[in-house]
């Protein structure tokens, strides 16, 4: 799975950002990662099987200082993760990019 950092990366090249200066841009950077994160989880936590919904869960909330972890055990749950987040980044990006053309 390629890390949620390097796709946050990327979402944020494909903006094209370049007329905002570099403290705004590490504040939206932050606040975008923020909101994806959220977006990611919620999504996640839908497509878990529900007889192993309450788990995924608790490991998540134990371990969300600790992003690798956090990886491991959405691998370990949910089958088509990649897939799921790749989805969400792209909604995402839509939603922003409708935002920023306003």
């Amino acid at each position: 799975m390629q890390s949620l950092s390097t796709k946050l990366i990327s979402l944020v090249k494909d903006l094209d950002l370049g007329d905002i200066n570099e403290t705004k841009k590490l504040s939206l950077l932050d606040e975008i990662g923020e909101i994806l994160t959220q977006r990611i989880i919620l999504r996640l936590v839908k497509e878990v099987d529900s007889n192993k919904k309450k788990l995924f869960i608790e490991k998540i909330n134990k371990n969300k200082n600790d992003p690798n972890k956090v990886l491991l055990f959405i691998d370990y749950f949910i089958d088509d993760a990649d897939k799921i987040i790749d989805e969400e980044i792209k909604k995402y990006k839509k939603d922003l990019q409708k935002v920023l053309k306003n």
